[in-house]
């Protein structure tokens, strides 16, 4: 019996798969650069979705080299939780895999968690040319993005190697497992054990799909979207008249118009002015937003000033700019700030005082809140698109939604 035993043993041995360790050790690096910067990308999409974009991120250089526009458009996001998320998870997989494969003396079951990495790894480098057409659509390059398709190739690469399949040996590999799930003998140095290396898998996943599906949950609210769209047609059409000199971002002459009508120092205007935009970035040739002043100065002191201060920073040739600034100094608005920013901005602290105590823009503020109670504004902020008022203006799935329902509709 000892003898059948010590025979099992030695045959039990010989069947070890050779892995290639220090492919396995490269792995493990790639794993780990890919982890950070899918953890960096997650938290920068839910930083967006939670605060907006009130400063550009670290990896965001100029109008091109922006991680924010990639972060904040909806290819961020899949099934409500950020796509970034799921390759941490598929990072964090792939170099425990490699781990186990490096340091276990048996290699045989290590073999079987690298193999399902590997898998996941092929799914990752398709994944890749979805997401950098995506990047193309944008016409942005994120930096960050682009590190992780690097990881992608280069663990696709080394699980190979680690497998004993070389750099063009995937088509190989993927034979060879299927045929190992079908119970065919083969001599690729692994066995699949797809019950528990696929309940590892679907659980590691699922428990980090579960997580951060709440988190984002926790930020914007369980929302039925296709519900909110569908209440969204169902309202009524409202004379929103704009003025002819307000404002516009996007496309001027784009069918969409969005019109807000906000108060600079109302604390919801403040979300709404750092969310909206970012909201729409990928529909900027589709849409025209134009902002409309509507200051509640029952109960905000600053409030007319503030608007006054915008409609100058217009006849100056920069609201948006000043109008950002003016929000970032919303806790400490005070008579002073609005030249202090006009002066910050390059422009005539002077010119701009006399620009803000001039009649017509008295009446230009005035005429806005005309506007807006003709439009039946009832607070701040309120925000159509296409003359409907939008209920949850604070859902950046809800606004996207809408506006691909009425670029439908064209």
């Amino acid at each position: 019996m000892a003898k059948t035993n010590r025979r099992k043993e030695r045959a039990r041995r010989a069947n070890q798969p050779d892995l290639n360790k220090n492919a396995l050790w490269m792995a493990v690096v790639l794993a780990g650069i890919g982890a950070a910067l899918a953890f960096y990308a997650t938290q920068l999409t839910f930083n967006i979705e939670s605060q907006g974009i009130v400063e550009a991120s670290g990896c965001s250089l100029n109008d091109f080299v922006n991680c924010d526009v990639a972060n904040a458009s909806s290819y961020a996001k899949m099934f409500g939780v950020p796509v970034a998320w799921f390759g941490f998870l598929f990072y964090a997989f792939a170099g425990l895999a490699a781990v186990f494969g490096a340091t276990a003396s048996s290699t045989r079951q290590p073999a079987s968690f690298i193999a399902m990495a590997l898998v996941l790894s092929i799914g990752a480098v398709l994944f890749t040319f979805l997401k950098a057409y995506h990047l193309y659509e944008l016409g942005v390059l994120c930096l960050v993005c682009i590190g992780m398709y690097v990881a992608n190739f280069g663990l696709l690469a080394t699980l190979g190697m680690a497998l004993g399949y070389g750099p063009v040996g995937v088509v190989g590999f993927v034979k060879d497992y299927i045929a190992r799930l079908q119970g065919e003998a083969g001599d690729s140095g692994f066995e699949p054990q797809i019950v528990k290396v696929g309940a590892v898998a679907l659980a590691v996943f699922g428990i980090g799909y579960a997580g951060a599906l709440n988190h984002a949950r926790d930020i914007t609210g369980n929302v039925d979207v296709d519900a909110a769209v569908t209440q969204h047609f169902r309202g009524l059409t409202y004379d929103v008249q704009v003025d002819p000199e307000a404002s516009i971002w996007g496309n001027p002459d784009a069918e969409i118009e969005i019109v807000e009508f906000a108060d600079f120092q109302c604390p919801a205007c403040e979300q709404s002015a750092f969310h909206l935009r970012p909201t729409l970035f990928e529909y900027e040739d589709d849409v025209k937003v134009v902002f409309m002043n509507y200051p509640l100065t029952r109960i905000h002191a600053q409030a007319m000033n503030a608007a006054k201060a915008g409609v100058c920073a217009e006849q100056f040739g920069d609201f948006w700019t000043y109008h950002d600034e003016v929000f970032k100094n919303q806790a400490v608005l005070q008579s002073t700030i609005f030249t202090e920013i006009a002066s910050d901005m390059g422009w005539d602290e002077r010119a701009f005082a006399e620009c803000m105590l001039s009649e017509d823009v008295q009446s230009r503020v005035e005429a806005d809140m005309a506007k807006g109670q003709v439009a039946q504004v009832t607070g701040t902020p309120t925000l159509y698109i296409n003359g409907r008022k939008v209920a949850a203006w604070r859902n950046t799935d809800v606004i996207r939604a809408i506006v691909r329902e009425e670029l439908a509709r064209q």
